[in-house]
């Protein structure tokens, strides 16, 4: 029996359709599989999110052009995921958007990184609890590196947290309201992100109160407390709550997967771990600011190729704010519009042996990445506020990997030898019993 729909409005339907929950487990176990089958309908297919919103989407270089926000908004996923946006520079477009971003803007480009020595803070909780792995079994990768990835974000943001496997834990909840699934009853995703959510706004409130009459220079909450744009204006109390509670999330969540990705890559990669010892070792110690980046360029091409292949956000969307037109179909104003950009990161044409790991790729380029490689990070107006963190704290770890291991002749290997399958949904991540460990 074909319980798949063929078609909707001439386009057709992806497959891995299910009744009530539409494309949302086809997507979160097996997007790969989903975006090679509808590729082959056409340019443009349809996938459903959940039981209700219905999304025009595509594979294609082409289709970025969604994020430019000219024609398109992000202020559905605002009303569509309320739980995890709320006021936040993610949900808000044109003036607000711009108001919002120019007064948090400043800590987070090189020159305010360097000026708030984020690189030492990130060292001080990298290094040694890279350290600490000497002598173990094991070391459960995604579950360390989203624990010390909290933390530095809290040292940034002037804490020194004692609740780190607490915040963990309720932040991995809280990114349940992500899933398109809104039915609510006890234990069901959208309940259980919606408790987690209370539990993080009660004590990032405290946070915030503890940080308001600060010197701005004093943390990363001092300067978004205080922070102003060029005409003096600043966040409200809710924007500012909203904005803290998505860059912790943000912050830590997508920049630890992708660093665990990268061990687990390396574990299975000898002469490239090789290279990146080299490279770490001839150093006189990890980069401490966006400027000591340059010293490590293999590094660098590790941290973007684990991201290419494993984007932490692998889909995303925007929503037609007037009539707008891509491979000749006209959509109409308030038309959902979705890019996979785990398909995008793999287009042959871009990216010669597109599912092969080769860090070297983005070493050998005579020039920076563009909008389409940096994709990953969004696009237009939405780029990420928090790029240059991540590139910093994700280089800074892969040294301090390096320097820690290869100094001792060790190197990484997969606990269990396979490559862990990853779960696509509501963020790519490794599964948690994904495991290394050094010899």
């Amino acid at each position: 029996m074909q319980l798949r729909p063929k078609d909707r409005d001439g386009l057709p339907v992806a497959p891995g359709w299910l009744p009530g929950v539409g494309h949302t487990a086809a997507l979160m176990f097996d997007m790969p599989w989903v975006a090679r089958e509808a590729e082959k309908l056409g340019p443009l297919f349809w996938l459903q999110m959940g039981p209700k919103v219905w999304v025009i989407a595509s594979v294609r270089e082409e289709a970025f052009a969604i994020f430019r926000n000219k024609e398109t908004s992000s202020a559905h996923l605002a009303r569509d995921g309320a739980t995890l946006v709320g006021q936040s520079v993610l949900g808000v477009d044109g003036e607000s958007h711009r108001r919002m971003r120019g007064a948090i803007n400043a800590p987070f480009t090189p020159k305010g990184l360097t000026a708030h020595k984020a690189g030492a803070l990130m060292a001080e909780v990298i290094v040694p609890r890279v350290a600490a792995w000497k002598g173990r079994d094991q070391v459960k990768i995604s579950d360390e590196t989203r624990e010390f990835a909290v933390d530095v974000i809290f040292r940034m943001m002037g804490i020194a947290s004692d609740a780190l496997v607490e915040w963990r834990k309720a932040y991995e909840e809280y990114a349940l309201a992500l899933l398109p699934l809104d039915w609510e009853f006890p234990g069901s995703p959208r309940t259980r992100g919606k408790a987690a959510k209370r539990w993080i706004d009660e004590n990032l409130q405290k946070i915030i109160e503890r940080e308001r009459g600060h010197d701005p220079e004093q943390s990363l909450v001092s300067a978004m407390v205080n922070g102003r744009d060029e005409q003096g204006r600043g966040l409200s109390a809710q924007e500012l709550l909203d904005n803290l509670r998505i860059l912790v999330f943000a912050g830590h969540e997508t920049t630890a997967n992708t660093m665990a990705w990268a061990m687990l890559y390396l574990a299975r990669d000898p002469a490239r771990w090789s290279r990146l010892v080299d490279e770490a070792l001839a150093a006189d110690g990890p980069p401490t600011t966006p400027d000591a980046l340059a010293k490590f360029p293999f590094a660098e091409g590790v941290f973007r190729e684990a991201l290419r292949l494993h984007p932490p956000v692998p889909f995303d969307s925007r929503q037609t704010e007037q009539p707008w037109s891509l491979f000749d179909r006209t959509f109409a104003q308030g038309q959902s519009v979705g890019l996979i950009l785990h398909a995008m990161s793999r287009n042959a044409e871009r990216y010669p042996e597109p599912h092969q790991f080769l860090p070297e790729r983005w070493v050998s380029r005579d020039k920076k990445p563009g909008p389409i490689e940096t994709a990953q990070f969004g696009g237009g107006p939405h780029f990420c506020l928090g790029y240059h963190v991540a590139w910093l704290e994700a280089v800074l770890f892969l040294v301090a990997v390096a320097r820690e291991f290869g100094a001792q002749r060790k190197r990484p290997h997969i606990v269990g030898d396979a490559m862990p399958r990853p779960i696509y949904m509501p963020l790519q991540r490794p599964p948690g019993s994904s495991a290394i460990r050094f010899g």
